[in-house]
């Protein structure tokens, strides 16, 4: 059982390196692209709402459960992508700006 889970996991992650990476291994421009939207479409870079407050909150400032719910369903989906990528979480949360983990060392190498 445990081998044919690992068999499932493996084929998923290579389904999605093939799909989201160029000939090199890396992440394409492309999937960079697709991967950012839905890391935005998640909410998956700490955003707060109107007034600070985070968005399972209605005006009231009581917790809104439905709304909990169906943004932690989005944020699950964009984890599962990561996941199945085998990338660094930095690497995706620097997709915004366009910088790479190796500008981030060069720069942590400067100071």
């Amino acid at each position: 059982m445990f081998f044919r889970k690992a068999k499932e996991e493996l084929a998923l992650v290579r389904a999605f390196q093939e799909i989201f990476f160029d000939d090199d291994g890396k992440l394409s421009k492309d999937g960079g692209k697709v991967l950012a939207f839905f890391r935005d479409e998640a909410g998956a870079r700490g955003e707060l709402g109107k007034g600070g407050v985070p968005y399972f909150y209605d005006t009231k400032n009581r917790f809104d459960a439905n709304a909990a719910a169906f943004f932690l369903g989005k944020r699950r989906m964009f984890d599962l992508m990561v996941k199945y990528l085998a990338l660094d979480e930095r690497e995706v949360f620097s997709l915004a700006n366009g910088k790479r983990i190796e500008d981030d060392v060069e720069e942590e190498l400067e100071v």
